[in-house]
């Protein structure tokens, strides 16, 4: 679902050329359209679509970033000719069949970046990799089998996260007015219709390549971008007033609110982070973190709202005893306000073209 407290899309950001911005104000659009699309009730074409307006609107972000870097010059993103590289005759590029010149894809935008020092995490590369698989295979599955669904969304989560984090690492894109996520609920049946539909060949194939390239991935150290991400989703009859208030609460005896039970298992799965790795996490992120009584006023502060926080004594019943804390990562996003993000290396300023067609 995409709401957002404005229609329009993000103004030009500041100190992000023209170019640069256009195209990352229409790879905002794209994402927008994509989980727009993907999230309508009944939609046809739901998967394939998704796919195709996703990678979008990442060749769009990747180019945006291009163009940051290369001071507006929007030759970096045309296609020479094979007989432009090998002379030093002025360049030439290729042409579409309008005449306009044509610009590169997702593939080597990446290369590009490498080559001046931006690396796109490995995550992001093969979650990209299994998009493109769904778009290029579109023509294989007229309407998508209850697994091949469960595996697009799951990706498709994992797209638009990543796309976030790197947006605002990238070019501090500021996507926060928007509530960004697919929305599962109504398009899964049952765990156990998914796992025994019968695929035809052609789906089976793509099946099996997309459960690989996430297996791959799967131990990975990095917890900030993603191959797929899991969705579960449990829906049980109320027992009770629907209309009753959930609240956590430090008195157990509040009647206003329902008790709710968290298991051990469940406390974990939701704050994995101790204190070293919080400290290491935002150590690793930003610029100008120290280990210091801003840090540790900032955490105590977070530490209150129980999202972000819970602690574990070693006897539950006893509050003296020994304790250890666990955090929700999304806590990293208050310490967004506080802390400056680690800028990607650029290399130096290229003066722009006389005249540059736009991109």
């Amino acid at each position: 679902m995409a709401s957002s407290s404005s229609s329009a899309l993000s103004p030009a950001r500041s100190g992000v050329p023209d170019h640069s911005a256009a195209l990352l104000r229409k790879a905002e659009a794209a994402l927008i359209s994509a989980i727009e699309i993907y999230n309508k009730p009944a939609f046809a074409y739901r998967e394939e679509t998704f796919a195709i307006l996703a990678l979008n609107a990442w060749e769009l972000l990747f180019k945006a970033k291009l163009l940051a870097i290369k001071s507006n010059d929007c030759e970096c993103l045309y296609i020479p000719t094979t007989k432009t590289l090998a002379s030093k005759e002025p360049k030439q590029y290729k042409l579409t069949r309008s005449g306009n010149k044509m610009t590169i894809g997702i593939d080597a935008c990446i290369v590009q970046l490498d080559k001046v020092g931006i690396a796109t995490p490995e995550a992001v590369k093969k979650n990209l990799e299994a998009v493109t698989e769904i778009r290029d295979n579109a023509v294989h599955f007229f309407n998508a089998s209850p697994q091949l669904s469960k595996q697009v969304l799951e990706i498709g989560m994992a797209c638009v996260r990543n796309f976030i984090e790197l947006g605002k690492l990238w070019l501090n894109l500021d996507l926060s007015g928007y509530s960004l996520y697919l929305m599962p609920i109504g398009f899964l049946p049952s765990a156990s219709a998914a796992t025994t539909v019968t695929l035809s060949r052609d789906e089976g194939n793509i099946v099996t390549y997309l459960a690989a390239l996430v297996a791959q991935n799967r131990d990975a150290a990095t917890t900030d971008y993603h191959v797929a991400l899991d969705v579960k989703v449990s829906l049980k009859r109320a027992s009770v007033d629907p209309n009753a208030t959930v609240a956590i609460t430090g008195n157990p005896n509040d009647p206003s609110v329902l008790r709710v039970h968290l298991s051990e298992e469940s406390i974990r799965d939701q704050f994995p982070w101790d204190y070293d790795t919080l400290t290491a996490k935002l150590r690793e992120r930003y610029s100008d973190f120290l280990q210091n009584k801003k840090y540790h006023d900032a955490r105590r502060k977070l530490a209150k709202n129980s999202g972000y926080m819970r602690t574990r004594y070693l006897d539950p019943a006893k509050t003296n005893t020994s304790r250890m804390d666990f955090f929700n990562p999304n806590i990293v996003s208050e310490f967004d306000k506080i802390y400056t993000l680690k800028q990607q290396p650029t290399v130096p300023a290229v003066p722009p073209s006389p005249s540059p067609a736009s991109a």
